[in-house]
C-alpha cells in the first residue's frame, strides 16, 4: 500500500493533465540569476583594476579583499539557486543571494569611500 501511495504522490507531482508541468517561472530565475551575476562581478573586477594600477593610493586594494569574498558568497548562492530544479528553494536561494551581493557591492563602495580620498 505504501509502495502505491509513493507512485501516486510521485506521478502527480511530475505529470500533469496534458503532459509535463512546466515551470513557469524557470527563465525569469535565470535573467534574474545572470542579472545578479553580473552585479556581483562588474563592481569587484573595476575596483580591482582601480586598485592596480600604479598611481592608486596605498589601502585602494582593502575595499576589494573586503568585499570580494562575500560578492563570491553571494555569487555561490546564487548559481545554485539558478541550477535548482524546485521553484520554491530556487527562489529562496536567489533572494539570499541577491541580498548578500547587495551588502557586498555597498560594502566595497563604502570602504572605498571611507579609505580612499
Amino acid at each position: 500500500m505504501h509502495r502505491l501511495m509513493s507512485l501516486h504522490l510521485d506521478v502527480s507531482e511530475t505529470w500533469s493533465g496534458w503532459g509535463r508541468m512546466i515551470d513557469a517561472t524557470r527563465q525569469l530565475r535565470w535573467y534574474l540569476g545572470l542579472g545578479l551575476l553580473f552585479v556581483a562581478f562588474a563592481p569587484t573586477f573595476m575596483m580591482a583594476l582601480l586598485a592596480a594600477q600604479s598611481s592608486a593610493p596605498p589601502h585602494s586594494l582593502v575595499p576589494v579583499l573586503v568585499a570580494g569574498p562575500i560578492n563570491v558568497v553571494g555569487f555561490v548562492i546564487v548559481v545554485r539557486g539558478m541550477v535548482s530544479s524546485d521553484p520554491v528553494l530556487s527562489a529562496r536561494a536567489l533572494k539570499v543571494g541577491g541580498v548578500v551581493i547587495a551588502v557586498g557591492v555597498v560594502l566595497l563602495y563604502l570602504l572605498r569611500a571611507a579609505l580612499v580620498d
